[in-house]
């Protein structure tokens, strides 16, 4: 059999079911290959889009996201796509081609070095042997971290010994990679141990002992924590299957500390519980940021403790009280142990009732609502103190009422994609997020052009694993220019997506853009479209969106405004 015929077999057999390509002369074997495989082959309008769209699957399936381009300019067209899904760590393969082995680093036509690909680790296919891949699943899924492969042209078109026979000659690597993905499977479809709360049995548990052994060794007095937090970062959501991520705030609503995530997390637990106290960071709530730097104990889950995360300002204070709780999340029971670890230590005999942080019923916590309520002096337009775990302590203008009449009108549990930009802040400053990943954004690398390919790969995510969620993408006229060619694949594909366009002409504080007829372009991909002036059109046209199966795009006019300055 040929080569490619094994990497088609591994893909189907590690459940990739959509791969994001443009084709070209180096990759073609496999690109055919893939066309006549069951697996989805996406042709996208340039590569930098595939790669975001790889992006977008892997964060809502929690899985991998591929994608495929040929040498030269096809894999220099993936840097951009590789450093977001590096910086906003993702799960994400990228195949390259590459000219027939004795060309190499020869002067032939698109023969370049393409290690610049590895940000964090690239293989070099010197031989077509599928251990490659198996070690690239494996260290992407676990790691969450983009992956590069480069395959010649020649070991493509190579022939080898059927599949089986590499089981035996890789240690067993790929029959525990290829279980693992089987338990991601089984416990994705398993529905019984979702309504059941049926937790697996895990060896590597991280208790109520292992805990208070952290803190001893933070050299805290136990009996002198008053205000602990617990704060939650994506790494919580380890290699769990979307339900299980699903699930995860029932366990955490049993926790009787207050819980605030980063921005990446959030969603992970209902943004309206109590004891949720929303976003930390630059652009958090005021109680979450005010209670981080009160707390005297920082307990911390799958957090990279990024400066958006801990501010400059505050970050030397707030560094020295974290006790990160690091565990590989295998399953649902790896987080209700530590809960439960968590809630034991609070439940102590050996603290005094007065030390008592917590209870169930979080009587202390409305008690510090209640006093930053009445210390908040940013009061609204109209005199009014605002909802502090809402962020909403600054006066709306036309962009921001533009966007929050937008939030009002969608499902709750829709999956917004935004990028960089006004849009960008305005959305996470007015939504509550109830469900995880009800905001997918190029939180750490802030890439303008993200939004739109990673919405196309978050809807074929759903479409795969059957995710019944509206998939929206608010973009800036700025970042939509980037890669608007995507309404292509939107057009072909036809993707049930809202695409929303905020048009204030305006790239923030660095200056103006002249947009063309956003209109007149959706026109040309024959997407359904609108132009919206006044706020009052846009609940009856999201209305509209709704009641369809068909993608539509709807071009926002409005006011430049400023963005309120961050919290922290």
């Amino acid at each position: 059999m040929e080569f490619t015929d094994t990497i088609i077999n591994f893909l189907m057999k590690n459940n990739i079911k959509t791969v994001f390509s443009y084709p070209g002369e180096q990759i073609f074997p496999l690109y055919n290959k893939l066309n006549e495989s069951p697996i989805k082959n996406i042709m996208v309008r340039h590569e930098q889009g595939a790669l975001h769209m790889a992006d977008g699957y892997s964060r809502i399936t929690n899985h991998i996201g591929v994608c495929l381009a040929t040498a030269g300019p096809g894999a220099t067209n993936l840097m951009t796509g590789i450093a977001t899904a590096y910086k906003d760590s993702s799960s994400v393969i990228a195949i390259t081609g590459r000219c027939m082995r004795k060309y190499i680093n020869k002067n032939y036509f698109q023969e370049i070095p393409l290690d610049f690909l590895n940000i964090y680790k690239g293989y070099f296919m010197n031989k077509p042997d599928i251990g490659y891949f198996i070690n690239a699943f494996s260290e992407t899924l676990n790691n969450k971290k983009p992956i590069h492969l480069n395959i010649p042209s020649d070991i493509l078109k190579s022939k080898v010994k059927c599949l089986t026979e590499y089981d035996n000659n890789n240690d067993g690597i790929y029959n525990n990679t290829y279980n693992k993905y089987n338990r991601y499977n089984n416990s994705k479809n398993n529905k019984n141990n979702d309504k059941n709360n049926n937790y697996h049995k895990n060896e590597d548990k991280l208790g109520y002992k292992d805990i208070k052994g952290k803190i001893i060794k933070k050299h805290i007095n136990i009996k002198d924590i008053k205000k602990p937090l617990l704060l939650i970062g994506q790494g919580i959501y380890g290699t769990l299957s979307y339900n299980d991520m699903s699930n995860i705030n029932n366990i955490l609503k049993e926790c009787n500390i207050p819980i605030a995530t980063t921005y990446p997390a959030r969603g992970v637990i209902d943004e309206n519980y109590k004891n949720c106290l929303g976003l930390v960071g630059r652009r958090g709530t005021f109680i979450a940021n005010r209670y981080i730097v009160e707390s005297d104990v920082i307990f911390s889950i799958g957090v990279s403790l990024s400066y958006n995360t801990i501010p400059e300002s505050i970050r030397d204070k707030v560094l020295k009280k974290v006790i990160n709780l690091d565990i590989k999340i295998n399953d649902l029971s790896d987080i209700k142990n530590l809960i439960d670890g968590l809630n034991e230590l609070y439940n102590d005999s050996s603290l005094n009732n007065s030390n008592k942080v917590m209870t169930t019923n979080t009587n202390n916590i409305n008690n510090y609502y209640n006093n930053c309520d009445n210390n908040n002096t940013n009061k609204d337009n109209k005199g009014n103190i605002p909802n502090i775990n809402n962020s909403l302590n600054f006066k709306l203008g036309d962009y921001s009422s533009k966007i929050k009449e937008i939030l009002y009108n969608l499902p709750n549990d829709s999956i917004i994609t935004t990028d960089a930009g006004n849009h960008t802040v305005f959305v996470s400053l007015l939504k509550k997020c109830v469900i995880p990943r009800n905001i997918i954004s190029s939180h750490s690398m802030g890439t303008m052009g993200f939004g739109l390919p990673a919405s196309i790969g978050v809807k074929f995510g759903c479409l795969d694993y059957n995710i019944d969620r509206e998939v929206i993408s608010i973009n800036g006229d700025g970042g939509f220019q980037m890669n608007m060619q995507e309404l292509a694949t939107v057009s072909e594909n036809n993707l049930k997506i809202l695409i929303i366009i905020m048009k204030n002409s305006r790239l923030n504080v660095f200056g103006n853009i002249k947009n063309p007829d956003f209109n007149k372009i959706a026109d040309a991909y024959d997407i359904d479209n609108v132009y919206i002036e006044d706020i009052d059109e846009i609940g009856g046209n999201i209305k509209y969106y709704l009641n369809n199966n068909k993608p539509y795009l709807m071009v926002v006019e409005c006011e430049n405004e400023g963005l309120p300055k961050p919290f922290i």
